[in-house]
């Protein structure tokens, strides 16, 4: 005589017989949903942007300007130091 399962035993039964239930259901998915591949290009503030855009979003909401002449830190740091006179 096999002692009655109790605990994992019988959790492990009922979830076998809910899936076969579901099975003959027919309440399982037999393919995955499709990922969505596409971007949709919404610019209403609730869509992320990238640092650039979203920089240049707020110049030009605030009317700036960017230089024209296009210069960087590195740029000003190397040029020679002024003459002590």
């Amino acid at each position: 005589m096999s002692p009655e399962p109790s605990g994992v035993d019988l959790a492990r039964q009922a979830l076998i017989a809910a899936r076969e239930a579901a099975k003959k259901n027919g309440g399982t998915q037999t393919k995955k949903p499709k990922r969505r591949t596409g971007t949709l290009a919404r610019r209403d503030g609730r869509e992320p942007l990238g640092l650039g855009a979203a920089i240049g979003m707020m110049m030009t909401e605030r009317g700036m300007v960017a230089p024209a002449a296009g210069g960087s830190v590195l740029a000003q740091c190397r040029r020679p130091p002024p003459s002590a006179a």
